[in-house]
């Protein structure tokens, strides 16, 4: 007869006595986190292998149940009014994981396009849910909005905006700072006459003449500098009209600020087909550091918003907030943009 071996952790319940032994430290400890609770006082470390002991063992607290006894749930909301760009689809990926590391759950809403009376109806809904946080697009979620979330005990709320709001926490996108980087790169790789895309939707308004402010004012007084404007809408068709009627001929901007990677995505596509060589006879920068612009040929020099990204920055706020902890150094600062030089340039 064969004998039959057991894993022992299948016989019994797993309880937080397991979950303190193989994180080697106390129940109270396991308590504090795993019950959110922020008068522990539990450093980051710490709670990270408390986490980690319980995802090993597969020990976890009904949700429901926690959200019954604290008066609120372990969701983490992301609200999005804005259309699912591969920017943002990345950037709602890496707030899932992040939520997932630190043990809460992650739940989008989608709101583009709603009418306002049904965007109040869809946030009275995610209120009522009592989450742990809220993560959402600064269009999103009015003064008014934040005053009713408020009223109805959800006030850990992070936005993020590129104009500055002074009724809610906000990580604010430093896209003036953009112009300047890529105007001063651009500079220095010996182009004179400039071209920053200006995207034909309006939601795109404000981040351009950021933008373009930061470019005019890095170029002003070099002699000979340039910089013209050039309307895009996001097709390839109105790519390969804009690359022939503006960036043809000897009096064509030989240093191309694209907006994002999108949109340089779009012009490296268009280059190519017209035999235009890049960075040779045109150079080309976009923006966020979306994963395919290693990827392409040539590889795009674009900028990424931060060392830390906007992912992980809402997601520890938030963290930090709940559970009573000082706001992280790293956190505590303003974004630090950094242009990430390759091939297009």
């Amino acid at each position: 007869m064969i004998e039959k071996k057991h894993d022992p952790l299948a016989q019994t319940s797993i309880t937080s006595v397991d979950v303190a032994r193989r994180a080697g430290v106390s129940r109270t400890t396991v308590s504090y986190v795993l019950n959110e609770n922020g008068h522990g006082h539990v450093s980051n470390e710490t709670r990270m292998k408390v986490l980690q002991a319980a995802h090993e063992l597969g020990y976890s607290i009904h949700s429901s149940a926690r959200a019954l006894r604290k008066g609120q749930s372990d969701e983490i909301c992301l609200v999005v009014d804005l259309p699912l760009t591969v920017h943002r689809t990345e950037l709602l990926v890496s707030v899932q994981q992040y939520t997932f590391q630190y043990g809460y759950t992650p739940v989008a809403y989608f709101c583009y396009e709603l009418a306002p009376e049904q965007v109040k109806t869809l946030l009275l809904k995610v209120f009522a849910r009592h989450p742990m946080g809220i993560f959402a697009t600064a269009s999103s979620m009015t003064s008014q909005h934040i005053a009713l979330a408020q009223r109805m005990g959800v006030d850990n709320i992070v936005l993020y905006s590129v104009e500055p709001l002074d009724y809610a926490r906000t990580i604010l996108l430093p896209t003036r700072q953009l112009g300047c980087l890529v105007a001063q790169h651009l500079m220095e790789r010996g182009h004179r006459h400039l071209g920053v895309v200006r995207p034909a939707d309006p939601l795109h308004d404000y981040g351009f003449q950021q933008r373009l402010e930061g470019m005019r004012a890095t170029i002003a007084g070099m002699a000979g500098a340039r910089l013209d404007i050039l309307p895009l809408e996001f097709s390839l068709a109105a790519a390969h009209t804009l690359a022939e009627t503006a960036l043809t001929g000897a009096d064509r901007p030989s240093g191309i600020y694209a907006f994002n990677d999108e949109y340089a995505l779009l012009l490296l596509g268009a280059l190519a087909d017209r035999r235009i060589q890049v960075p040779e006879e045109v150079a080309v920068v976009g923006t966020d550091d979306l994963s395919f612009s290693a990827w392409m040929r040539p590889t795009l020099t674009t900028i990424r918003f931060d060392p830390i990204t906007l992912a992980q920055r809402a997601v520890e706020m938030l963290v930090s907030w709940q559970t009573g902890q000082p706001l992280p150094e790293g956190l505590s600062r303003p974004l630090m943009p950094q242009l990430i030089a390759r091939g297009s340039t």
